[in-house]
């Protein structure tokens, strides 16, 4: 009887740690499931917005608005000139496998207000401190479409005078004298009339779901596992406990039974 008892005791063990195992990848894979419906969502926003009819930039953003998600690639149009004067070089920034710049330049609306255009990506030069071509931007006035991208955060790397390690605007905007600047956003050239010397554009996205399903359905199956490791364990024992042979899984197959029986005869 106490043989028994301790059985089952240990039976209700390996179920409970089964159970808490379960638990533990049901919500693994519920987080999995909910990675999954962001990126759709998000993919399925970048494609209606890069494709989208362009509105004038003041109707989407203002200097002093909040980011939102939901501009990420919109088509926006503005209209004014380029400053000059205010102009960077974005390090190490690879295009289809090569190293290169994006170039980064204040652009001054009608309505007064500045916001960063990135002009195209430059490949690495001669030097690999820089492109040896850097196009020159002029003051005529222009109408820009642009794709609307958010800041990037501000890199503990230094760069040389000129350059920035990454789309860090309130640094780049640190050199204007205007108060209407949009730091939190920044345009991606599609194009500008009239048209003016620029980098390769940077291609569009790649859009894909990742493996979010699949991560998510295999902690589903660890569940499964789980309990069937448990059942099997249970009936192991009992076959045990009735004097039984335990059940032997043979990995082999009749092929390599063969491979084995030559050699031993060999």
């Amino acid at each position: 009887m106490k043989s028994k008892l301790q059985g089952l005791s240990r039976w209700l063990t390996w179920l409970a740690m089964a159970i808490i195992f379960s638990i533990a990848c049901w919500f693994l894979s519920q987080w999995q499931f909910s990675r999954q419906q962001e990126v759709s969502d998000t993919n399925r926003l970048i494609e209606q917005n890069y494709n989208s009819k362009p509105v004038a930039l003041e109707e989407l953003l203002l200097p002093t608005t909040s980011w939102n998600k939901d501009y990420e690639y919109r088509r926006a149009i503005v209209s004014g000139k380029y400053l000059t004067e205010n102009q960077f070089l974005v390090r190490n920034r690879p295009n289809e496998g090569n190293p290169g710049f994006l170039q980064l330049s204040a652009f001054e609306t009608d309505g007064g207000s500045v916001i960063w255009v990135e002009r195209g990506w430059l490949p690495t030069g001669s030097k690999t401190d820089r492109p040896d071509h850097v196009p020159v931007t002029d003051t005529i006035h222009r109408q820009l479409v642009l794709l609307l991208r958010p800041a990037e955060p501000k890199l503990d790397r230094t760069a040389p005078p000129g350059q920035l390690p990454s789309i860090d605007l309130r640094t780049a905007s640190s050199s204007l004298t205007s108060n209407k600047v949009y730091d939190l956003a920044y345009g991606r050239l599609v194009s500008e009339s009239p048209v003016a010397d620029r980098g390769l554009m940077m291609p569009k996205p790649e859009l894909n779901d990742g493996n979010h399903l699949s991560y998510a359905l295999q902690w589903l199956l660890f569940a499964l596992m789980a309990f069937g490791a448990v059942f099997w364990s249970i009936n192991q024992d009992r076959r045990r406990r009735s004097g039984l042979e335990p059940k032997k899984v043979n990995f082999l197959t009749k092929d390599s039974d063969a491979e084995a029986e030559d050699k031993i005869l060999g």
